[in-house]
């Protein structure tokens, strides 16, 4: 039987294209091989609804989830805005180092499980060319690394592909720069690459399946100076401590000159999972935490990137709630960083109770009817827009209460486990988008941070990107990122009875009965 072949016209923004579908494809698989990355935190099991795209055939419009949509015919389908780049976040950790010249090009590479970014540089002088940003190409497949890894060792060439598709993005992103400033692209002799253990597993083509089961031993520590070849080019990958203490956080310590401070600093970095690390000079204690993906805004109702249309903070001010919109314009969704806010605003007002319940109108305070309705369930639900399309649940509500408990809890353990005192901490670095664009009071007020270091912190911004500059750039300091690694101490919570002690003691939004030490 040979099944009929259709044209599938695509648009996306200002963007128009068109490619070939058998009839009956998958539509997220289609885009996905076509270079087509739809955001897709369930990894297209339909669980989560994010992949929703605009269907036209003939006189019919309607939207559908590409994951659970087949090709039936020609049609034309119109794609959430592609991702145009965006701020690269490491000025704030750039400090002195000593360069080492030679001559050609070198990059330095942020592999984020959200954002990919890359920097040129000219390696003669150590002056910085160009930089560019972009979403993980692999988001498609995942919103966390457990998918990711899961993805790889479930289908027949998973690994290869997921491999190829992060490879072909960072080199695709080098070969734009290079365009830009006017340089061969054969003259990049290396580059510098950081991120988290499973995905610098994912672009070395090594499994991650160890990582995903207890005792999550991974493959390689990327230790000693290692380096692989890819499209002609030596590709150096930080040092990781262990499965979910990567190469982004001993980058992040090298960039913020942690390890060459008499004081204790506490190092904090967010997002699909909180890594952590407590020490200084004599050494470092590091654990990581499972966060999942409410604070990248997937698997909340109307959660989204830090994309334009996304709430990036709220207020609540003169009986009105206050939002920030990137972009400007109307509200589509609610990211991070508006989250955060939300919750803190919402515990202030009392619309969310201790236990993290988010009331119904007839158990409110009064003055709210106009924002709040109830779900099926009787449980709250609170509307943000006169439209009613952006709105937030009691589920919600929970999965940010599950991120914030698994932070502090985390931080709780270091703090007990190395015997620290608030007192004795000279700052809280927090790295990544999501720390730097956060606020921290709201963090405080959520219990997510320790209210007693709120004057002490300190937001890095991308502070694996400076480290993976800076190990690009000078060999002392490459030199003293391996020095880091084997500074570093890993504290495995899994099976942790500390941890299990503290969770669910940082589930309750009740300060009082919040233990911190």
């Amino acid at each position: 039987m040979v099944l009929k072949v259709s044209s599938v016209k695509l648009i996306q923004g200002n963007t128009f294209s068109e490619i070939s579908a058998r009839n009956g494809e998958n539509l997220m698989e289609l885009l996905r091989e076509n270079g087509f990355a739809l955001t897709a935190p369930c990894g297209g099991k339909g669980l989560c609804g994010k992949c929703r795209v605009t269907l036209v055939n003939g006189s019919v419009t309607k939207e559908l989830l590409a994951c659970r949509s087949k090709v039936e015919g020609d049609c034309t389908v119109i794609l959430p805005g592609a991702f145009q780049g965006g701020e690269i976040l490491s000025d704030t950790v750039r400090g002195d180092f000593r360069l080492t010249p030679r001559s050609g090009f070198g990059a330095a590479v942020d592999i984020g499980t959200t954002t990919v970014a890359v920097k040129l540089f000219d390696l003669s002088n150590g002056r910085e060319l160009a930089g560019d940003t972009a979403w993980n190409a692999q988001g498609s497949y995942g919103a966390d690394v457990l998918s990711r890894s899961q993805y790889t060792t479930e289908n027949a060439g998973g690994l290869e592909l997921l491999s190829s598709l992060i490879r072909r993005q960072i080199f695709g992103m080098l070969k734009k720069l290079c365009a830009e400033c006017a340089v061969d692209y054969e003259a990049v002799t290396e580059i510098f690459v950081a991120g988290n253990t499973i995905m610098q597993h994912i672009f070395a083509a090594l499994s991650p399946a160890t990582i995903a089961v207890a005792p999550f031993v991974p493959l390689s520590l990327f230790d000693e100076g290692k380096a692989i070849e890819a499209e002609g080019k030596t590709v150096y990958l930080a040092p990781c401590v262990a499965g979910y203490v990567g190469g982004d956080i001993t980058a992040g310590l090298l960039a913020a000159e942690l390890a060459e401070r008499h004081e204790k600093a506490l190092f904090l970095d967010v997002g699909t999972n909180g890594e952590m690390a407590l020490g200084g000079r004599g050494g470092f204690v590091s654990c990581a935490v499972a966060c999942g993906p409410a604070f990248e805004g997937a698997g909340i109702s109307c959660g989204m990137a830090s994309t334009p249309g996304a709430i990036s903070h709220v207020d609540f001010e003169d009986g009105e709630f206050k939002f920030q919109v990137i972009g400007g314009g109307v509200a589509k969704g609610i990211c991070g960083s508006g989250l955060i806010d939300l919750m803190a605003v919402l515990l202030r007002l009392g619309l969310v109770d201790e236990s993290g319940l988010l009331l119904p109108p007839d158990e409110a305070p009064e003055g709210f009817e106009r924002w709040l309705d109830e779900d099926e369930n009787g449980n709250g639900l609170l509307f943000l827009t006169d439209d009613d399309s952006v709105y937030f649940t009691a589920a919600d509500v929970r999965q940010l209460q599950l991120a914030k408990a698994a932070v502090a809890a985390g931080i709780s353990v270091l703090m007990k486990a190395t015997g620290t005192d608030f007192d004795e901490i000279e700052a809280l670095y927090l790295a990544g988008g999501f720390g730097t664009h956060m606020r921290a009071d709201s963090a405080v007020e959520m219990g997510m941070l320790p209210g007693a270091l709120l004057e002490r912190i300190v937001s890095v911004g991308n502070s694996s990107l400076a480290g993976a500059q800076q190990a690009l750039l000078s060999l002392d300091r490459r030199e003293k990122l391996e020095q880091i690694q084997k500074m570093c101490a890993y504290l495995e919570l899994s099976g942790n009875a500390l941890f299990n002690e503290y969770y669910p003691a940082h589930m309750s939004f009740d300060e009082e009965e919040t233990e911190w030490n």
